[in-house]
């Protein structure tokens, strides 16, 4: 009988293995594994006092990119943050210069 046999019976049995066999049954495990896609980055955001910072702008600019949809705020326990790739994108000039989107 081999292992697989003995799991699939249900038996409840003491098994001893050689090291050899236990090595050949971790190595047939790994190949029958599928590869399990890593987590996305968790998105970091900012405050709105390190994107003014970061973009060197004034409070009343940021404000205004807001309401136009130029960037997008997110409420986090009653304040505003700002995701960074699109602060990133806005000072590295990949952002259109366009502020009605």
């Amino acid at each position: 009988m081999n292992y697989r046999d003995l799991l699939n019976s249900g038996a409840n049995v003491s098994v001893t293995l050689k090291l050899e066999d236990l090595r050949e049954i971790f190595r047939e495990m790994a190949g029958s594994l599928k590869s399990v896609p890593k987590d996305p980055p968790s998105e970091e955001f900012l405050s709105r006092k390190e994107v003014l910072s970061i973009l060197k702008i004034d409070s009343s600019t940021l404000w205004s990119w807001e309401k136009t949809g130029y960037i997008k705020s997110f409420p986090f326990g009653g304040r505003k943050r700002y995701k960074s790739v699109d602060v990133e994108a806005i000072r590295t000039g990949r952002k259109g210069v366009c502020h009605g989107k």
